[in-house]
């Protein structure tokens, strides 16, 4: 086999590092907080605007019935054909600003629904041409009062968006200012005056409630970045309590968690063998080439035991069931079936780990001694379990390492009661 290129740890450090660059660059991409409040405001703008709309209409129905009913007015019918068209395309419109408001069109949407907004505040205000002094007194007032009401009705829409609050309301507003400098007979400075009055107590009101709604979103939005704050908080003691640092491999509690899961749910019939992996020389490596060569070995091994194992013979927490219990001891756990068997797998973990690598310009061939135990054939408790690994695994590098050794039933049985010189264990090894 050709030799593999190990990443050195500085490399390492050259991929974190640039894999923290690519967080930063999509946090960048991410909207400020400006543009996340305006779509959320624009949203619930959509949200409430249907039942806005068909009130309004409603409304507008009612006025163009008491306008018909007082005498001749032959643009009613036009005007509240107008009202309804608009009321129509507005909330067919609103289907697809939602659409367009998730692909992030913010400011598109805003200013659209300002435009039909203002628009429908021209068609209000033309209400103020059927003010007829030859009409009713309560014909009169129904239009007067209907146009004072109107921006007063549409705030708990239109104010949660400011330029829809405006687009909406200053076509009305102009129209308040005009019935008091041409029919106020008179009374001009004093009507003017009391336009002015609620013009600036409506958007007072308006300003105070769309802040409100500002304040709320942007606290939302602040307990929405500390709960990823405290999510990410929690994966990150997670991996510390759960996942080896150097290896990213599972550690000894989780490995411990998931195995004695495992034995609890062991059914008859089932096998489960774990195996004790241990480098041989591991020592040597560090003293002669430095520990930053050997947390390469190890880094390089335990990927190559992962990859080895496949996935459909994995039984512990999640893939690659393979967990790093000491500084040079690593430890996997597998279910055989009809197919497999503990030879079988030993011997590929073998023959992958001892595939030369390149370590700081030179080669280096890794050794192996690995010891197995089986389940229920020696123990069914993973203290039991690790016993015979582990004596298994000592009687493997006794015999020279690079091999597995898998302990015997009844030699396990005769070691536990102290007989140190009986034979343990078969072994095998790669040639």
């Amino acid at each position: 086999m050709g030799r593999e290129r190990v990443p050195s740890l500085s490399q390492r450090g050259v991929r974190r590092l640039s894999e923290e660059t690519d967080d930063k660059q999509q946090a960048r991409s991410l909207p400020s907080a400006p543009e996340l409040v305006a779509q959320r405001l624009i949203r619930q703008l959509l949200d409430s605007a249907a039942s806005t709309l068909v009130l309004g209409l409603l409304v507008g129905y009612v006025v163009y019935s008491a306008i018909a009913r007082s005498g001749d007015a032959p643009m009613a019918d036009d005007w509240v054909a107008a009202l309804t068209l608009l009321t129509v395309a507005r909330l067919i419109l609103i289907v697809h600003l939602r659409r367009w408001l998730d692909g992030g069109h913010v400011r598109s949407v805003g200013m659209l629904y300002a435009g039909l907004g203002f628009v429908g505040g021209i068609v209000w205000a033309l209400l103020i041409g059927f003010d007829d002094p030859d009409a009713s007194v309560a014909t009169r007032l129904m239009v007067l009062i209907t146009l004072v009401a109107m921006p007063i009705a549409g705030l708990s829409s239109n104010a949660i968006y400011k330029p829809a609050f405006y687009a909406f309301s200053v076509p009305i507003f102009a129209s308040m200012f005009y019935w008091a400098w041409s029919e106020s007979h008179g009374l001009v400075l004093e009507f003017t005056a009391l336009a002015g009055a609620y013009v600036t107590l409506v958007t007072i009101v308006a300003t105070r409630y769309n802040e409100s709604m500002r304040r709320s979103i942007l606290r939302d939005l602040e307990n929405e970045r500390l709960l990823r704050e405290v999510g990410a908080m929690n994966s990150k003691l997670q991996d510390l309590a759960y996942r080896d640092p150097l290896t990213g491999l599972s550690n000894r509690r989780s490995f411990e968690e998931t195995a004695e899961q495992m034995l609890r749910r062991l059914r008859p019939g089932d096998v489960l063998v774990l195996m004790l992996i241990d480098v041989d020389d591991f020592k040597w490596i560090n003293d002669s080439l430095g520990h930053a060569a050997g947390d390469q070995v190890l880094v390089t091994l335990s990927r190559r035991i992962e990859e080895t194992s496949r996935l459909s013979e994995i039984v512990a927490q999640s893939p690659p069931g393979t967990a790093r219990i000491g500084g040079d001891e690593f430890i996997v756990i597998y279910r055989l079936d009809a197919k497999a068997s503990v030879e079988t797998l030993a011997a590929r973990i073998l023959e992958s780990a001892s595939s030369a690598m390149d370590l700081g310009g030179r080669e280096y061939r890794p050794s192996i001694s690995i010891g197995a135990a089986l389940a229920p054939t020696h123990a069914t408790t993973l203290d039991a379990l690790l016993h015979y690994a582990d004596a298994a695994m000592y009687e493997a590098k006794g015999a020279g390492g690079s091999r597995f050794v898998v302990a015997v039933p009844e030699a396990t049985e005769k070691s536990s009661a102290g007989a140190a010189d009986a034979p343990i264990a078969s072994g095998h090894t790669v040639a």
